[in-house]
């Protein structure tokens, strides 16, 4: 074998691999409203007022959505899918504030309902 045709065949070799392993990591799935609303429904009587603490499937909904929010693009469509939810299910400010501190999350900032979701 000559050597160009060593080289050529150790390229093509590392081009294969290189495409096995795109192929070998599964596709991050995208977060979609309807999974946080979904995520999000066992808190609905804590943030409606009717009930004093978040429940336990409430905060392992909080927490699914944190952990799927992973990218900024993510994390903004999460951020206009609940600030659209929280006006129409009525929320009460404090409650949907405190909801992540209660579960346990610290986000570094404050949930406001003029929260601006692009920075």
């Amino acid at each position: 074998m000559t050597k160009t045709t060593s080289a050529t065949l150790a390229v093509l070799l590392l081009a294969a691999l290189a495409v096995q392993q795109q192929l070998a990591v599964p596709a991050r799935a995208a977060i979609t409203c309807p999974d946080v609303v979904n995520d999000m429904e066992p808190c609905l009587s804590f943030l409606q007022g009717g009930a004093t603490f978040p429940s336990a499937a409430c905060c392992a909904g909080v927490r699914a959505v944190y952990a799927a929010a992973d990218s900024t693009e993510a994390r903004r469509d999460t951020c206009e899918c609940l600030k659209n939810a929280y006006k129409q299910i009525n929320a009460q400010l404090g409650a949907a504030q405190a909801l992540p501190r209660d579960c346990g999350l610290n986000l570094g900032y404050t949930i406001t309902p003029e929260i601006n979701c692009q920075t």
